[in-house]
């Protein structure tokens, strides 16, 4: 049974232990793929980096590191909430302190827009050093939906055993 709004997934693994994760998001509005090395005995470098090339091949693809910079050189807010989105379906559990940079520039930027992003981002990513950010917009951002969505956000930090 599908439950409402939740992303639709599906998974496959490689014979070569490679697996493949395609999710639709629909809240993101974004359709994308993630790799995982779901081998017992680890597939190897060279399996995961085919797979990667064969999936380039065919798609158009943008390494996380990318998205950073392209969030930091984006000139337009528009983009940097859709850099924002694509960093939060790419980031799921794999930390990174970059991607933590981004979500806070984003949660202080000026325009509503970017913050509200960056308020949905920090739900895909309920790292730690995010809370302050996200509790103090939850209380003190000017814009009632970036509050809302912040405070939603809390609730994933919440559910993952954070105060």
């Amino acid at each position: 049974m599908a439950i409402s709004g939740a992303p639709a997934e599906l998974t496959w693994v490689t014979p070569e232990g490679v697996g493949v994760h395609l999710i639709e998001d629909e809240n993101l509005d974004l359709t994308y793929l993630a790799l995982e090395n779901t081998s017992i005995r680890g597939a190897s470098d060279y399996d995961l980096l085919e797979v990667r090339r064969s999936i380039s091949a065919e798609f158009e693809t943008i390494e996380i590191r990318e998205l950073i910079d392209l969030y930091r050189q984006a000139p337009e807010w528009n983009a940097k909430v859709l850099i924002l989105m694509m960093l939060a379906a790419a980031t799921q559990e794999d930390h990174s302190s970059s991607i933590c940079t981004v979500i806070e520039d984003g949660i202080k930027f000026h325009q509503a827009d970017v913050r509200r992003a960056s308020a949905i981002a920090s739900m895909y990513t309920p790292w730690p050093e995010l809370q302050p950010v996200i509790e103090s917009a939850a209380t003190r951002d000017p814009d009632q939906q970036v509050r809302d969505l912040a405070a939603a956000s809390l609730l994933n930090f919440s559910q993952r055993g954070l105060p």
